[in-house]
């Protein structure tokens, strides 16, 4: 199977990854020798930033799914190091020469931790424009204390403030497009009536087979008589209908079984690591709440199911067909039944 493309809700870890993988120990690196190389001596401060920036790139290389909690943490270290490079700047030692390379520095990084951290913390917006909003106050306020204000007249800190507030702003919109994005992913793969997966998100579950779905049973189920129910009573009570089935699939089965409606009145369901005993044990627990459920205006319908095994030797979309040939037979077979294809 080819790679999965880069979807939206890829872009924050994807840029993560880069961030701390490659961008954090390299400024961990360069902060270290370049204060190091112009002071003399080893700072105990820069030190301690340095350490701190590689203990983070290393949690996250050991750990990429990060807690909000580390996250925050990183974010609240690096706000403190700004915040006293800009109240004690003098405390480094570093010559006056000197001073305008650290305002380049800052004038790199801030911006790029602005953009960095909208991404780092898109779950949590409200969050993520204090932290920059904090973060661009104290790098201004840093850029102040260092740059040299007869030759530059504040210039440097105020094109750090404006490219910061930019960025911001910029970011901002970004994480807005792409929650929306991925929004619009999830509502393509979601079926509009009942909430279950469409035919297009079972399709991409066949597709990431068998490298995440584990052997197990699919199961195909189809109302009976469902055009009975609409020609007595309408199409709003069949959509009643299509809702409350969905309601009890989920109520017998889980939250997390892929349920889909394939279509019309059919919906298919996978049953991952469960054996063909336990699938059939599963399932006429679903048929029999149907049977025995009152839907709407006093409406009573029943399921016809059938189901078939798959594994490395038989994939979901075969399984899927066997599946629809028993389903076949147990409306052959008078319905209100379950009919399991029998072993490849």
């Amino acid at each position: 199977m080819s790679p999965r493309p880069l979807g939206p809700a890829d872009l924050p870890e994807r840029i993560a990854r880069v961030y701390f993988r490659l961008l954090v120990p390299l400024v961990a690196a360069a902060v270290l020798w370049i204060i190091s190389a112009l002071t003399g001596s080893v700072h105990p401060l820069v030190a301690l930033f340095s350490g701190t920036l590689a203990m983070f790139a290393l949690l996250h290389l050991l750990r990429p799914g990060w807690s909000e909690g580390l996250r925050l943490a990183f974010a609240v270290s690096v706000l403190v190091f700004v915040a006293v490079l800009g109240l004690e700047p003098q405390r480094l030692g570093v010559r006056a020469p000197y001073h305008e390379l650290i305002v380049h520095l800052l004038l790199l990084l801030i911006p790029l931790n602005v953009l960095i951290w909208h991404l780092l913390f898109s779950d949590r917006p409200r969050r993520a424009r204090a932290l920059v909003l904090a973060l661009t106050a104290a790098g201004t306020l840093a850029a102040t204390r260092w740059e040299d204000v007869a030759t530059t007249h504040l210039t440097t800190s105020a094109l750090l403030l404006a490219v910061s507030l930019v960025t911001h702003f910029f970011a901002g919109a970004v994480v807005i497009l792409q929650r929306r994005m991925r929004e619009e992913e999830r509502l393509a793969r979601q079926d509009a009536l009942t909430g279950l997966g469409n035919r297009l998100a079972f399709t991409e579950l066949c597709a990431q087979w068998p490298q995440t779905v584990p052997s197990g049973v699919l199961a195909v189920l189809d109302i009976d008589h469902f055009k009975v129910v609409n020609d007595r009573w309408g199409h709003e009570a069949g959509d009643r209908v299509l809702q409350g089935v969905a309601t009890v699939l989920r109520e017998v089965l889980g939250g997390s079984v892929p349920l889909f409606r394939w279509g019309g009145e059919e919906f298919v369901v996978c049953l991952p690591g469960r054996s063909a005993h336990e699938a059939a044990r599963l399932l006429e627990g679903v048929r029999a709440g149907i049977a025995g459920h009152t839907f709407g205006e006093g409406q009573q319908v029943t399921l016809s199911v059938g189901l078939c095994a798959y594994g490395l030797q038989q994939g979901l979309a075969h399984a899927f067909s066997q599946a629809d040939a028993a389903l076949r037979q147990a409306k052959d077979s008078g319905r209100d039944r379950l009919v399991m294809a029998p072993a490849a």
